[in-house]
């Protein structure tokens, strides 16, 4: 799971680190911002092929025979990027869904066998360590120090 992850996310980073445009805009306070990622009302001031000059982005609007050379992006390319930001976030949000989903597992799993072990020992009349195939009783003080450490763990791991 993690080596799919891992690849996942390395293949994103080459895929955004391939998009070279870059837009400007300004911002509610009037700060100048610039993004690789369209924002309504940005300017495109860089592609792939090169720079552009950016007073000559702010110039008229170009016909539609010109929209490909043009600075705005077409209602097309925004509707991909707006896809791919919106995949690229559904991946995301369906990998941390996986590893909360993995980590309940493991404690649900943690909980389970704490609770089993914690059982076993409070019925059991005489606890019992085995060294070599021999068993060795432990006395009454170690027995409840031991039920109280699965006790604990019991605890911490199923929370209550």
């Amino acid at each position: 799971m993690t080596r799919i992850l891992a690849m996942a996310v390395a293949l994103l980073g080459a895929m955004s680190a391939a998009h070279a445009d870059v837009y400007r805009w300004t911002d509610a306070q009037g700060h100048v911002q610039y993004s690789d990622r369209w924002v309504p009302g940005s300017v495109l001031v860089k592609t792939e092929h090169g720079t552009q000059d950016p007073a000559a982005t702010s110039g008229n609007e170009t016909s539609n025979s010109d929209a490909n050379s043009s600075s705005e992006p077409t209602e097309q390319q925004r509707l991909d990027a707006s896809n791919a930001a919106i995949s690229e976030q559904q991946e995301q949000n369906a990998a941390q869904q996986q590893v909360k989903n993995d980590v309940q597992k493991s404690k649900d799993a943690d909980c389970k066998r704490f609770t089993a072990e914690y059982e076993k020992a409070i019925q059991a009349r005489r606890l019992y360590k085995e060294k070599d195939g021999q068993r060795t009783f432990i006395s009454d003080s170690e027995a409840d120090a031991y039920r109280l450490d699965l006790f604990n763990k019991r605890k911490q791991a199923c929370g209550k």
